[in-house]
């Protein structure tokens, strides 16, 4: 459940930004949910490997496989980069308490753009894109 802050943040901001912009609100948030919830029970349930091992290389095997893996990889360092900025802060709420955990999410924004690009780029050169 601890996973489900940042969605359901995400959710909250999404669906608040669409009533002050458009001035109704939208289902966009509810699918924003639905989406990681029904993805959270398919990559937790699914045997993955015996799977891949079954099917073979199939390009829609590989793909789940390739986006789990990035998940786990970005799950993993954007634990450590907000567990780095939490034992770096003194006070919790003190001065620049804000501007440190903006730094810390955009370190892991330029972090997950940079692996995203490398992988891309293996996959063009493998031909794979």
């Amino acid at each position: 459940m601890r996973r489900a802050w940042p969605v359901l943040a995400f959710a909250g901001v999404l669906a608040l930004f669409e009533r002050v912009a458009a001035g109704r609100w939208s289902l966009l948030a509810v699918w924003v949910l639905v989406a990681f919830a029904v993805s959270a029970v398919v990559v937790r349930l699914l045997p993955w490997r015996r799977l891949a091992d079954r099917l073979g290389p199939r390009p829609a095997v590989l793909y789940f496989i390739l986006v789990r893996h990035f998940a786990a990889v970005l799950a993993g360092e954007t634990g450590r980069t907000f567990r780095a900025r939490r034992l770096s802060v003194t006070r919790r709420y003190g001065p620049g308490w804000f501007r440190s955990l903006a730094y810390a999410a955009a370190a892991v924004l330029r972090r997950a753009v940079i692996r995203a690009e490398r992988l891309y780029a293996a996959l063009a050169v493998r031909g794979l894109e």
